[in-house]
């Protein structure tokens, strides 16, 4: 009788914690998935902020003007 209730104790324990378990899974989850969305964001503003710094002949050098980068990089970082 004793083993029956211990392995019931021990099956809800179990189920206990895969559900903690599964939670903290899917808060490491959304917090890789912020890091991520805040780096692309950082890298993308790194960006703009070097092609700014460039003349205009530099810009054409590589086959951009003004606008390209003003439409490109004033996106929000989520699009």
């Amino acid at each position: 009788m004793n083993n029956i209730i211990e392995d019931q104790i021990d099956e809800c324990c179990s189920s206990t914690v895969r559900a903690s378990q599964k939670r903290r899974n899917i808060f490491i989850r959304l917090s890789l998935k912020a890091y991520r969305y805040l780096n692309q964001w950082n890298e993308q503003r790194k960006t703009a902020n070097t092609m700014a710094r460039l003349s205009s002949d530099q810009l054409r050098d590589i086959g951009l003007t003004r606008e390209d980068i003003k439409r490109d990089y004033s996106r929000p970082f989520w699009r």
